[in-house]
This record gives structure tokens, sequence and C-alpha cells, in this order.
């Protein structure tokens, strides 16, 4: 991202006062908070469309038969040259 936009927000007091109270907490700024909540909120969205995206082609696509038969033949495998002690 370059550069800095401002941009003014209208909430009410006492989620105000509430967010200054908990949130706050070490935070440099109010901006440096809402900075970083708008970064996780956008990371949290990005991570669940990827997810939708998996879950459609998973339904369009998904695992033939053979591939489980595969994987589970990969799994024995591993387990016997990896055993429990």
């Amino acid at each position: 991202m370059s550069g800095t936009s401002r941009f003014t927000v209208s909430v009410p007091t006492q989620l105000l006062e509430a967010v200054d109270r908990k949130l706050l907490k070490g935070e440099d700024s109010r901006s440096a908070l809402v900075r970083r909540l708008l970064e996780q909120a956008l990371k949290e969205a990005e991570e669940r469309e990827n997810v939708e995206e998996w879950v459609r082609s998973y339904r369009e696509h998904p695992q033939t038969e053979e591939e489980y038969g595969w994987a589970e033949q990969a799994t024995l495998e591993w387990m016997a040259e990896h055993p429990w002690k």
C-alpha cells in the first residue's frame, strides 16, 4: 500500500469509550488500532474467500475412490516406516 488516506468515522460515545478501555491497550493511537483491526478484517475476508473457493472447487471435482485409496496406502506405508514407540 502506498500513501495514506484519512477518513472520519462516527460511532456512539459508549462504543468509543469501550474501545479505548478494552482495545487501545498499548496501542500508539486510535489510528493504529483501527488500522490493525481493518488489516485483520481484510485478512479474515481473504481467508474466508479462499476457503469458499476450495469448497466450491472440491464440490465440482471431489476426490475419486482411487485418490482415497492412494492416500490411505501412503499413510499405511508411512506408519510402517515410523512405528509408534
